[in-house]
Parts: structure tokens; sequence; C-alpha cells
């Protein structure tokens, strides 16, 4: 059985002027899983990188 882990995606919005990237926290099995769990919560964000785990 595998258990979820929690993971941090970067993204921005169409039209964000700002350097750092927004940041949320999603709860999935994968770095697979937690970019489309975050696409899906944010269907207009445009996902930065590869998701990474919580430290």
């Amino acid at each position: 059985m595998s258990s979820e882990s929690e993971w941090v995606v970067k993204y921005k919005l169409p039209g964000d002027q700002v350097r750092t990237p927004r940041e949320i926290v999603v709860r999935a099995i994968s770095q697979a899983d937690a970019k489309k769990v975050a696409q899906a919560m944010i269907p207009s964000a445009i996902i930065l990188g590869g998701p990474q785990p919580v430290r």
C-alpha cells in the first residue's frame, strides 16, 4: 500500500508580474500525481519545474 506524501508545487498565473513564483502544498503518491493535483486545483496555473517533497 502506498502512502501519500506532501509536495510543494511552484506555479504562476497568467499575468503575474512578480519574480517569485507562488507555491501550493498538495498531498499525492508521486511527483507526477502532485503536478496533476495542482493543475486540477488551479486550472489556469502554469506549473514551474517539478514538484519537490516538503522538507
